[in-house]
């Protein structure tokens, strides 16, 4: 999987937690390439967000990412770029996870997570970013794992 270390735009406030002067206007943080024989699982594709769910983030989960010390374009960035593992439930989302070093293997310990859609834009299939934020590993643990460590 390769990464960009973009910015958002500079006429975008969606790093602000207020409603982004373009909803419709992606920006692409990363891409997902593997190997051939894994293209049936996990298609190559780029990986996009919204100003809208950059905006949805910030205002979701904004006493999670003060915590960390990050805005929520970063957090996403963050969790693309360092991903243990890919699962897909039944729905055909695609969950990038964070599980970092676990100290137990409790059900309730929370990973950090960017749930991605396939989706066409023109004649592009693309990864769309629907939702980022922590989840319990219960709950992970009883989806599909599709691969681990999607950047080797």
């Amino acid at each position: 999987m390769k990464t960009s270390s973009k910015q958002l735009p500079k006429r975008s406030n969606a790093g602000s937690g207020t409603k982004a002067h373009n909803e419709n206007r992606f920006i692409k943080i990363g891409r997902v390439r593997l190997h051939s024989w894994m293209n049936e699982k996990l298609p190559a594709a780029d990986i996009l967000i919204s100003e809208r769910e950059i905006v949805h983030v910030a205002n979701k989960h904004n006493q999670e990412l003060a915590s960390l010390g990050m805005e929520a374009f970063n957090y996403v960035t963050m969790i693309i770029n360092q991903s243990d593992e890919v699962r897909k439930d039944n729905r055909d989302a695609y969950f990038f996870i964070v599980s970092g070093a676990r100290k137990t293997d409790s059900d309730l310990e929370q990973c950090a997570v960017v749930e991605l859609k396939i989706e066409w834009m023109g004649r592009k299939r693309v990864y769309v970013i629907k939702s980022a934020r922590p989840m319990n590993w219960g709950r992970l643990r009883k989806i599909e794992l599709v691969c681990v460590k999607p950047r080797s």
